[in-house]
C-alpha cells in the first residue's frame, strides 16, 4: 500500500543512514522518456529543496516497500498528479542494522486535523 511522506522526512531518512539511494529516475509523461539522475545530484537537489521552507511541503512523496526486493523502498513524487509533467522515482536500500518500525516511523505522513 502506498502511503504519504513529506520531503523533509525523506531528506531525514536519508540523512540518518536509515535509507540509502541506490538510484533515482525522472520520467516525461508527455514524451513518456525515462532519464536516471545521478544520485548525489539528487541527494543535493533533495537538500536544496528542504531548504526552500515552505515551498518543500508542496511536492507530494509516496513510497512503499518493494515486494520484490528485500530491504528495499520506492518512492515517488508526481506520478498521482495528473497536472506534473515529471514524475521523480527513488530507489532506496535499508541500512545495515536498520529497524523496519524506525523507517516507517520516520517516513510516515500523519495528517493533523
Amino acid at each position: 500500500m502506498r502511503k504519504r511522506t513529506t520531503t523533509k522526512q525523506l531528506n531525514s531518512a536519508i540523512t540518518n543512514n536509515l535509507l540509502h539511494i541506490t538510484k533515482a529516475e525522472i520520467y516525461y509523461k508527455t514524451s513518456r522518456k525515462t532519464e536516471t539522475i545521478d544520485v548525489d545530484k539528487f541527494k543535493d537537489s533533495l537538500d536544496f529543496l528542504c531548504e526552500s521552507g515552505v515551498f518543500a511541503d508542496f511536492v507530494d512523496w509516496h513510497y512503499e516497500r518493494n515486494i520484490s526486493t528485500k530491504g528495499e523502498y520506492i518512492l515517488d513524487s508526481g506520478a498521482m498528479n495528473p497536472y506534473s509533467e515529471n514524475v521523480v522515482t527513488v530507489y532506496l536500500r535499508v541500512g545495515n542494522d536498520v529497524d523496519v518500525e524506525d523507517i516507517e516511523r520516520t517516513l510516515l505522513f500523519w495528517e493533523e486535523e
